[in-house]
């Protein structure tokens, strides 16, 4: 394995996108706190005394070793922050549609929030809602937009911390649909005898309102449990997938995110009459923008800004607002997802994930 000095790790580290990886992966440093490895010197204990490789100065060992130590107080310090050199941000959001509409709906807010904080922000679309974790997990985003399950998710195993969410999310719902010329057209409020025994399908698995928060208000609602009332239960893994099986007739039932169902039918890829809403459940804390906890607090506060800033009389922030399905944003804390995480709890899909 190739040594480096300590200067060339720090410059490294100022570069910030692997930083835990080279700190403790030792692709840059070499260390494990018994033996520190430099390319000018070697130094190992061994029972309390220090043995310092032939021509080499006891001062270059006490340089190196305070320069690790230094390093490694970096690394494990609660309040280390990405620095404001951070250039580009790579912005994670959920799959909850095919990916040509993902990037028309994205690129205009994403080019906003470059011309407001100079930074470069590059859409990544992950393969499916458990990806999108596991990215953010491994560091390959600094931004992520989550739906109150994985945010829940991703600030228990990874420290994510909520920014914004859309005037919209603080009182979210799902719809439950029906093929509108089918025989569960008249299922008004799911209230109807032919119900019993039908396929019903969701979105993901991880999904808030395509999978979460109506099996909540089934349960507590209707006194459902899909698994034993319905006769099959499906997963279609997006909401325009759930739209689209839905009005074929592969399925009798769908729970879909209810702001995409209206921007489809607004957009003409959903039809009027197509699908008929048979219930809309209670309203909930849903969708939410996050950063990392490496992010420094100016740079969180530079894209907070730049969010807020958007305002609906605005017409050219309206166009924005609108291909997001907001009329604004607002600022967005921990308790706003806390009555979430008791759903979750009580259903016992943290445990799941």
């Amino acid at each position: 394995m190739p040594k480096r000095t300590v200067c060339d790790t720090v410059r490294n580290l100022n570069r910030y996108q692997h930083f835990y990886h080279l700190a403790f992966d030792s692709a840059g440093i070499t260390f494990d706190f018994d033996k520190v490895v430099f390319p000018i010197f070697s130094v190992s204990r061994n029972l309390g005394h220090l043995e310092v490789s032939a021509g080499k100065t006891l001062i270059a060992v006490i340089v190196g070793a305070a320069a690790v130590v230094t390093v490694v107080l970096m690394v494990t310090t609660t309040g280390f922050r990405l620095q404001d050199e951070v250039t580009v941000i790579r912005v994670g959001v959920l799959p909850d549609e095919d990916a040509a509409e993902l990037d028309r709906r994205y690129a205009p807010f994403l080019q906003h929030i470059s011309r407001q904080t100079g930074l470069d922000l590059r859409l990544v679309v992950p393969d499916s809602y458990r990806d999108l974790l596991a990215r953010f997990g491994r560091q390959e985003l600094e931004l992520a937009y989550f739906g109150g399950l994985t945010f829940v998710n991703a600030q228990i195993d990874h420290d994510a911390r909520p920014l914004v969410m859309r005037d919209v999310d603080a009182r979210f719902t799902t719809y439950f649909v029906v093929k509108g010329d089918g025989p569960l057209s008249d299922c008004v409020n799911l209230m109807c005898a032919d119900l019993a025994g039908k396929v019903i399908t969701f979105g993901s698995r991880l999904s808030t309102s395509g999978h979460l928060m109506p099996r909540h208000f089934l349960a507590t609602e209707k006194a459902i449990v899909p698994e034993t009332y319905f006769g099959d239960v499906r997963y279609s893994g997006a909401h325009d997938k759930t739209i689209y099986d839905t009005r074929d007739g592969n399925t009798d039932l769908g729970a879909v995110n209810s702001e995409i169902f209206r921007t489809m039918r607004r957009d003409g890829r959903l039809t009027q009459g197509a699908l008929q809403v048979v219930w809309e459940t209670p309203p909930y804390a849903d969708y939410v923008w996050a950063v990392s906890d490496r992010l420094s607090e100016e740079l969180v506060t530079r894209l907070r800004d730049a969010y807020l800033m958007l305002e609906y009389g605005n017409p050219e922030h309206r166009e924005i607002l609108s291909r997001m399905g907001a009329r604004g944003f607002l600022p967005a804390g921990t308790t706003d997802f806390e009555p979430l995480r008791q759903v979750t709890d009580s259903l016992g899909l943290l445990a799941q994930q």
